[in-house]
């Protein structure tokens, strides 16, 4: 694999621990846990992508590390990539409106 690809695997793998370990910071703090659940649910799904992302880009843009993505919101994006000859994904291949961008509702 590319030098390139690779680091841009890591800085991705180190961006989603600093990521996580943020969210776990906030909730140590009971009081505003309790305060911003929905915020505190956005930082780990957005650790999660981080994650995910990372294992694509470090295998290749693999079709087979993509069909593994059991996040529906980055599943969605990634099942037009893969060869129609191949296990196709179940999912639209619409790209989602821009309403549902923003799927915790977090910034309304």
């Amino acid at each position: 694999m590319a030098p390139k690809l690779v680091a841009m695997a890591d800085v991705l793998v180190e961006l989603g621990a600093e990521i996580e370990a943020l969210g776990e910071v906030l909730c140590r703090d009971e009081d505003f846990a309790a305060r911003h659940l929905r915020e505190l649910q956005a930082i780990d799904l957005i650790a999660q992508k981080q994650r995910a992302l990372a294992a694509i880009v470090a295998a290749g843009f693999s079709a087979a590390e993509m069909r593994r993505i059991n996040l529906e919101a980055l599943h969605q994006r990634f099942c037009g990539f893969l060869d129609d000859s191949e296990m196709l994904c179940e999912v639209p291949l619409d790209p989602p409106e821009p309403d549902d961008m923003d799927t915790l509702g977090l910034w309304e």
